[in-house]
């Protein structure tokens, strides 16, 4: 697979709530396509 995000550093904004699946697929793309990423995780107050 050609990196066409060699390089690149990805910040992936979740919150509370979130499908496991909507994080872990995007994230495996972008890993795949080279880029370094960081999840933040965002808490809502109850």
């Amino acid at each position: 697979m050609e990196q066409k995000l060699q390089g690149k550093k990805v910040a992936i904004l979740v919150t509370d709530g979130f499908e496991q699946v909507e994080l872990t697929e995007p994230q495996q793309a972008l890993i795949d396509a080279g880029a370094e990423t960081k999840i933040i995780l965002r808490k809502t107050k109850k």
